[in-house]
Formats: C-alpha cells, structure tokens, sequence
C-alpha cells in the first residue's frame, strides 16, 4: 500500500495524539523523579505533576469525544481480523489507563488531605487525610502509570515494526501531510 492510498487521522486528532504522548511520557518519567526534590520544594512539584494528570484528563476528553465524531481511519487489509482485534484491545487499554493514571492519582492526593493549585484557583480537598485510603491509591497509581508507560512502549513498537518489517505505512495514518 503506497502513503497516497493510507487513509490518515485529522490534523487535530494526530496533536491530540502527539501531545499526550509527550505528556505522558514526560510526567512519567517526572513522576518518578519527585522524591529527589528537596522537600522544601517538592509540594511545587508535585503539584505539577497533578496539573499535568488533569490535562491529560481534558485532553482524553477531547479525544473521545473527536473520536466518536471522527472515526479513526481502517487499520490496513494486510493485519487480518485477529490482529485488528488485538489492536483495537491494545487501543482501548490505553484509553482506560490514560484515565485511570491521572484519575487514581488525584484521588490519591485528595484523600491524603491535599487539594491542588491551579494558580488561578484553588481546590481544596473536602477530605481529611487517610492513609488507609490514600496509601492503596499511591499503590494504584504507580502500578497503573508502570502499566500505561510499558504499555505506550509496545504501542510503538508495533507501530515501528508495521512500519520498518511489514511496510504496511500504518505509521503514515499519523502523517499529517502522508509523508
């Protein structure tokens, strides 16, 4: 299948999907570099890090939404139905840990008595601190986050695999311009 003939996501679809990707990533790998903050100014960074989860929520939102009036383009002949289905379950992994990471560690701040800054605004967290609730979230949120993180490194490399050994141009589907 020649890049002309590859049918490709919508300008806004592929920054959505870009964006989120570097997010991700990014406040991944921040995430896991919070501790070596001096404690004194750590609470700034956290915050962050909680800042960045909820864009990744309104940026999720977004994309569902674009998604349900744009359907994605057709994954290419040559997968088969059973690898299409397995794509599709891979796809729908991502979403749910795309919410659950960011979800599960807002709820894990809110229950440990910590609200966030948005600068422009505060929201306080209504609750009182309980590490028997906040200490299982910290649980959830890291595994889920290890999961997602592992989860978008497949993503890729089958992706690049599609790309590079089977020649099938699924990576043109995200070309803006099909090069």
């Amino acid at each position: 299948m020649s890049p002309v003939d590859v049918k490709r996501y919508t300008k806004p679809q592929i920054g959505l999907h870009n964006i989120m990707a570097l997010l991700i990533i990014g406040l991944y790998f921040f995430g896991l570099s919070l501790e070596s903050f001096p404690k004194d100014v750590r609470g700034v960074y956290v915050n962050f890090h909680k800042l960045g989860g909820v864009l990744i929520v309104v940026l999720l939102l977004a994309r569902v939404i674009l998604r349900s009036v744009t359907p994605p383009p057709p994954f290419p002949e040559s997968m088969g139905a059973g690898f299409t289905k397995i794509a599709h379950l891979g796809h729908y992994a991502l979403y749910a840990l795309m919410a659950i990471v960011p979800l599960s560690g807002v709820a894990m701040s809110l229950a440990a008595g910590r609200g966030i800054n948005f600068y422009l605004f505060q929201l306080a967290s209504p609750f009182e601190a309980n590490k028997a609730i906040s200490g299982p979230l910290h649980e959830v949120h890291e595994i889920s986050a290890n999961l997602l993180f592992f989860l978008v490194l497949g993503h890729v490399a089958v992706a690049l695999y599609h790309q590079f050994v089977l020649k099938d141009n699924l990576l043109y589907r995200l070309s803006p311009k099909g090069k």
